[in-house]
């Protein structure tokens, strides 16, 4: 006897499983390259970041570095601008603030008479001694006034004195105090007083500033005094000059940066060509690797446009040059790397050129950052064709997936009517055995 379900079962496994091959492979070339189109949107996001914290107006590719010949009088930091020479720096004075003390009878706040404090900013103000319990209670209301005089009760030879301070040093942050009306003893403690460099020695150019840090006195430097010479001492000398090794790591970030999402591109877009892994500056067939094995997007006309705007776009012509001219070049593949020899003697004899080619409306930064602009939606454009390509894929996922639900309910109905036809014949097959027992001896 046969078994109807088992039989109608069998019957609707060979008629789907050709609907089942074909919707699991579709779903799992079009996952793999959304999966592929995500890693390229992240690696996308991450070089644009780089490229904003790159492309700023005040960053620079060429490095200055600045060093003394005497530790702890000066603590210097040389910016992009700086011009490279020596200077003969005297600290002949800190900046403070102004502090003063104030003691009154009994070391309590006197009953009668008043303070006017004069501000930095000449606003006077005038306090009753009368509207206080005690010395805690106006330095409280000084302090609350932010005016830049700070208050505080000091207890010192038996007494409590009311100190009053300037909140920043320098002589443009002085006050003044008038008491009237009680007695008191006043004693000054700290006089403002400006920071003082000399610049040449010490009966050289006086340079000052309110703070102990010089911002620009010399242009592209800035630099804090920590320590005062000694009268007769010899003044340090500042030196200013470019760092090679921290010009070459700024642009090894751009070309990182830049590898980093043109190695995941070429990851999915390979075909079975030879991708070069050489990121040194030899040409060694060693760092090569053959790939027979093509990407998930090798066919995809979006990704090829996409790398092939990356690679015109590093290979373009700037406002002073090609980023070959500069030492930078290009591998086989697309990716970049830096001829060390090239890079260094254009850093030694036109280093504007390198700030050049990298800034500005035209500059490299710039150009990157609108040729990826249609891909990842950025700034002012309209379209996301990585988001569009994913949605895409997604969508695709989406009606297999309801192809497969209806593909199950066909199934269903076509199981339930073989299985009413294998019953039949079932039925009648049994019928026929039994028929034919009765004239069996």
């Amino acid at each position: 006897m046969i078994d109807p379900a088992q039989m109608a079962m069998q019957m609707v496994m060979i008629q789907r499983q050709p609907f089942d091959i074909q919707y699991a492979n579709q779903q799992a070339k079009y996952q793999t390259q959304l999966d592929a189109w995500k890693e390229i949107d992240t690696a996308f996001s991450s070089f644009q970041s780089a490229l904003d914290d790159m492309n700023k107006a005040d960053n620079s590719f060429v490095k200055k570095s600045g060093s003394t010949n005497q530790d702890g009088y000066i603590n210097a930091t040389v910016g992009s601008q700086a011009r490279e020479g020596s200077y003969d720096l005297f600290v002949k004075q800190l900046a403070k603030s102004q502090q003063d003390s104030f003691t009154f009878a009994n070391g309590e706040i006197p009953a009668e008479g008043t303070m006017t404090l004069t501000t930095a900013d000449g606003e006077k103000i005038d306090i009753d001694f009368a509207d206080y319990a005690d010395l805690n209670e106006l330095t409280d209301h000084i302090n609350g006034l932010d005016v830049g005089i700070n208050a505080s009760v000091v207890s010192s030879g038996g007494e409590k004195h009311l100190v009053l301070g300037s909140d920043e040093t320098g002589v443009e942050n002085k006050f003044e105090v008038e008491i009237t009306g009680t007695a008191h003893n006043h004693r000054e403690l700290s006089a403002a007083a400006d920071a003082i460099v000399m610049l040449g020695g010490e009966d050289g150019l006086e340079l000052t500033s309110s703070t102990n840090t010089f911002n620009n006195a010399i242009y592209g430097v800035s630099f804090e005094v920590t320590k005062v010479h000694e009268p007769g001492e010899a003044p340090l000398t500042l030196v200013v000059g470019t760092d090679n090794e921290a010009s070459k790591e700024a642009v090894e970030e751009f070309v990182d940066a830049y590898n980093d999402l043109m190695k995941v591109i070429l990851k999915h877009t390979k075909t079975d060509y030879q991708i070069d892994q050489d990121d040194n500056d030899d040409d060694d067939d060693d760092s090569s690797s053959s790939v027979t094995t093509a990407g998930a997007l090798a066919g995809d006309s979006t990704a090829r446009g996409l790398k092939s705007a990356l690679n015109n776009a590093t290979r373009g012509v700037f406002d002073e040059g090609t980023l070959y001219s500069i030492g930078i070049e290009a591998n086989r593949d697309g990716t970049l790397k830096i001829d060390s020899d090239r890079f260094e003697k254009a850093l030694a004899e036109e280093p504007e050129k390198i700030d050049a080619i990298f800034f500005g409306d035209n500059g490299a930064l710039a150009t990157l950052d609108r040729v990826i602009e249609p891909y990842t939606g950025s700034s002012s454009s309209n379209s996301n064709l990585l988001k569009t390509r994913q949605d895409t894929l997604q969508g695709n996922i989406d009606r297999v997936e309801d192809k497969k639900e209806t593909l199950d309910y066909r199934m269903e109905k076509t199981y339930d009517r073989y299985l009413r036809e294998y019953s039949a014949m079932a039925q009648a097959m049994a019928q026929m055995q039994s028929t034919a027992g009765m004239f069996m001896f």
